[in-house]
């Protein structure tokens, strides 16, 4: 189960890949294991790069089968409250951690 999170001043992004591995996507499609991490500043905006020579600095992808997402969500890949998608990705939206993963079942 990989986990791809975007929201950079969270404890557990590392290099976009969240390092926790058991989390809860909560009813309205947030992340509620969002943790700020006050040492953060400044986040890079690393999406300037993209087109560029220099790439962004990313996580090696770490796929386990040891993660476990739990999900109150109304979502397709739910089953039985835990998800059953082969990874999701964590994106901001509106401020919050949201798993832009979601279909509405």
């Amino acid at each position: 189960m990989d986990i791809i999170c975007r929201e950079q001043t969270c404890v557990y992004n590392k290099g976009f890949s969240c390092s926790k591995r058991k989390i809860l996507i909560g009813d309205k499609v947030t992340c509620t294991d969002y943790e700020k991490n006050s040492e953060i500043k400044n986040i890079e905006d690393t999406s300037k790069k993209v087109f560029s020579n220099e790439p962004p600095k990313y996580h090696a992808h770490r796929e386990s089968k040891k993660g476990c997402i739990h999900c109150q969500a109304n979502c397709l890949f739910r089953n039985e409250q835990t998800c059953e998608a082969n990874g999701i990705t964590v994106n901001k939206l509106n401020g919050k951690p949201f798993c832009v993963t979601y279909f509405k079942e």
